[in-house]
């Protein structure tokens, strides 16, 4: 029986203005019972439920709350799918299921966060702006509704860090200035490095691990932009990221966990490759462009699988797999075209493209 019952059946009483006494008597119980009932460390017996539901003129699925709890499984279950279509690249499916779900469950503000996350992906996209002008300010109006009504502070840092990235791309930074200041000031004195000195044993390990993910996807971010951003000469970028890269690897080896940043890493590979041949290193352009290809291939296949919880996704702005975008996002730019006659080159450019397909 859910602790929801404590909940209800006490707001139920004072509601009638009874005291638990009275109740005692009304329901030939011990005041002691009527208290156990209200502190959740007893319940009624199963033949008393029906006389309490009644006494109350509430139906006993709403005194246990077991409408609550189907509500929250079936919002699970759109979770779930939303995930997995947005894992899939179906973003317009996506966001149609989102639309459903918000309609039924206008107060979940996790699912007004998906909705947000698959309509700020079709922003990106290949209709970027198209999108743009019929999702805009949809997207402002969830994320502003959010922001001042959700109490849930992961739900609500989730949704700002969302809105703050759209407001940048749409070139309005005073808004997402606004926001950025809202948000926790310091990333160092916090609990996430304070419990590392109070736990002990597995627990500690575990927070170790835990933590290690969270900021090595902050580091490794930072590191991203920096080499995006800061007029680097191609050789330094690589540096830089090969060092997150590695710093993601240092990561994945002791926590277990695959780290999800901005980039992925056959991405970020091909992206070395390209910086290669701003370089003039024909050698190494060609070494990346191969091993680009080459994991594509190997991450093809878990591209189609959909996940039981939908807990492990990426939302694709595009139904394109790997191999697609690799071959048409990337080894189509004309910095390629100094490898492009390449043995090597021609061989991985044939084999992206004859695996490209559309995800399932």
């Amino acid at each position: 029986m859910s602790v929801y019952f404590s909940e209800k059946f006490k707001q139920l009483r004072k509601a009638h203005d009874l005291t638990q006494d009275q109740i005692a008597d009304i329901f030939h119980v011990s005041p002691q019972s009527v208290s156990r009932w209200e502190t959740g460390a007893n319940y009624p017996d199963i033949e008393t439920l029906p006389h309490i539901a009644g006494f109350f003129k509430v139906t006993v699925d709403e005194l246990l709350g077991t409408e609550l709890i189907r509500g929250e499984r079936k919002a699970a279950e759109y979770k779930k799918e939303i995930r997995n279509l947005l894992n899939s690249g179906r973003l317009y499916d996506a966001i149609d299921t989102a639309r459903k779900a918000v309609k039924e469950y206008p107060v979940n503000y996790d699912l007004q966060g998906h909705l947000m996350q698959a309509l700020c992906t079709a922003c990106s996209g290949p209709k970027a702006d198209e999108n743009t002008g019929k999702y805009k300010e949809e997207i402002i109006t969830i994320g502003q509704r959010v922001i001042n009504y959700c109490t849930d502070l992961d739900k609500s840092l989730w949704v700002k860090w969302q809105l703050i990235r759209q407001y940048v791309k749409w070139g309005m930074k005073e808004e997402a200035k606004i926001i950025v200041y809202t948000l926790p000031h310091e990333a160092y004195f916090t609990q996430d490095l304070a419990l590392g000195y109070v736990l002990e044993g597995e627990e500690w390990v575990k927070n170790q691990k835990n933590r290690i993910v969270r900021f090595t996807i902050m580091l490794c971010g930072l590191i991203y932009a920096y080499a995006d951003k800061a007029g680097l000469e191609p050789l330094q970028k690589i540096d830089c990221l090969k060092a997150a890269m590695q710093i993601e690897e240092m990561a994945y080896s002791i926590s277990g966990e695959q780290i999800d940043t901005v980039n992925r890493a056959e991405e970020l590979t091909i992206r070395i490759a390209e910086l290669y041949c701003e370089a003039d290193d024909i050698e190494n352009a060609l070494d990346y462009a191969e091993q680009a290809a080459r994991d594509a291939m190997r991450h093809v296949e878990q591209m189609y699988k959909t996940n039981e919880d939908g807990s492990n996704y990426y939302a694709w702005p595009t139904p394109r797999n790997l191999c697609w975008i690799l071959w048409e996002d990337h080894l189509m730019k004309p910095q390629f075209d100094m490898i492009r006659n390449d043995e090597r080159f021609i061989k991985y450019f044939e084999l992206l493209k004859n695996n490209s397909r559309e995800l399932k």
